[in-house]
């Protein structure tokens, strides 16, 4: 649950194809905007503590409302749930924005359906991929509860970045003198490091939740065949 609190920093990375200069917006966005959640996070978690015990913070599963009816009485906790809510459908506002930009690239180099690269017109919007998404998420929820799922993807997720960042050290050594807008800082020691990171928490998922945890690694095993069918189906070799 931990870490499902801190995902999505990656999300700006799925919509660069339709930044105007990638180079410099991409990690300016990632940089400012992890930045400006830390600095939330610490400050909310001041707050927290200020506000009530370590006993207190542990019996209570709405944190943030019972702090504020603590330090401005009831009517303040009411604002906080209002806020919540709000914070809420702006999350999942991000999420569908960036998330169905997923289905859009793969769709539109052959590794996805055809259809899935269908973007409107007037809007601009890839309202394939949306649809796509919507029928997915639906599946999805009728699948298990919400802690089943936030651990399907949690896990998911962070297998993942560990591959992406393995993937850094690929491209170094097979393409090195291929244009790169943006660097990796601290080369090779930071990527490395952030590959430790992700196999101890996937390690400590995987004991602490193994069934989700498997579950979660099914779904992305899953879409193995599928990746060859598509691939051999779109004729791409690789180079």
């Amino acid at each position: 649950a931990a870490l499902w609190t801190y995902d999505g920093w990656y999300g700006l990375t799925c919509s660069a194809g339709e930044m105007r200069d990638p180079g410099k917006s991409l990690p300016r966005g990632l940089i400012l905007g992890t930045a400006l959640v830390v600095a939330l996070y610490m400050l909310l978690n001041l707050v927290y503590v200020r506000a009530l015990s370590i006993p207190d913070m542990a019996g209570t599963s709405r944190i943030a409302e019972t702090a504020a009816a603590v330090l401005f009485g009831p009517g303040a906790a009411r604002l906080i749930s209002l806020a919540v809510l709000i914070s809420t459908f702006g999350c999942l506002s991000s999420t569908i924005l960036y998330s169905s930009r997923i289905y859009l690239p793969m769709a539109e180099d052959g590794l996805f359906f055809r259809s899935l690269a269908r973007v409107d017109p007037r809007h601009r919007t890839p309202v394939a991929s949306l649809w796509a998404q919507t029928a997915w998420a639906l599946l999805l929820t009728a699948s298990g509860t919400y802690s089943q799922l936030y651990t399907y993807v949690i896990f998911a997720s962070v297998v993942f970045h560990a591959m992406i960042a393995f993937a850094v050290f690929v491209f170094r050594r097979r393409r090195p003198d291929h244009p790169r807008p943006y660097r990796t800082w601290g080369y090779p020691v930071v990527p490395a490091l952030f590959i430790l990171a992700c196999l101890l928490l996937i390690g400590n998922t995987l004991k602490e939740s193994p069934r989700e945890s498997l579950a979660g690694l099914a779904l992305v095993a899953l879409g193995l065949p599928a990746y060859w069918m598509f691939r051999r189906g779109s004729g791409m070799q690789r180079k």
